[in-house]
Parts: structure tokens; sequence; C-alpha cells
């Protein structure tokens, strides 16, 4: 039986959640430095990627929910450019927020 896949809409949040995965966590180990200054908390030890949904623009936006420690989570906005001239970018953090859903809306709340 095939898997059932979400329909890509440019610009649209996907609705569910997708377990992180390898992908994403390399994600978020490239914007760990920026997080830690924009929540000043130098040297987290723990910043586990749980789950995340994407947006498609001229790249990719991805919302995170990350462990930051062995109770607290936190969600943040990453956006990945598209390749140009054979080159990538790296990932940047766009935004953080404290933890809740991972949705297109009502991100701040």
């Amino acid at each position: 039986m095939a898997e059932h896949q979400e329909a890509i809409k440019c610009g649209a949040w996907s609705q569910s959640p997708k377990k992180a995965d390898a992908k994403v966590q390399k994600f978020c180990d490239e914007v760990k430095t920026a997080v830690e200054e924009k929540i000043n908390s130098p040297e987290l030890r723990m910043f586990r990627a749980l789950d995340y949904i994407t947006q498609v623009v001229a790249g990719q936006n991805y919302r995170i929910r990350v462990q930051i420690n062995n109770v607290a989570v936190i969600r943040i906005q990453v956006f990945q450019a598209p390749i140009l001239s054979g080159k990538k970018s790296p990932p940047r953090l766009t935004d953080e927020a404290n933890d809740g859903p991972l949705n297109g809306d009502n991100w701040k709340q």
C-alpha cells in the first residue's frame, strides 16, 4: 500500500508535524549558537530536534520543536535557501518562540 503524502502548497505550512530526522537535526546544530545568543543561554548542553513542519517559499522554512534540557522545549524557525549556482547556503535562524503547537498560525502565542 502506498503511504499517504500531504499535498504541498507553495506558501502554506504543512499540516501535520513530522518526526525530526538527521537533516532537521543538522539544521538545528548549525543554528544552535544563534539560538543560544537569542535566548541568552550560552552553551546549551541538549539541543535535540523533536518534530517539525515546513513551508515552501523561495527556499524552505522549517518550524522545529527543540528540546533544550530535560524539561524545556522551544520552537525555532529556520530558513534554508535554495541551491544557487551549485552553492548551498547554510540554514539561517529567523525566529524563536516558547513551546507550543507547530502550525502556521499563532506562532508567538
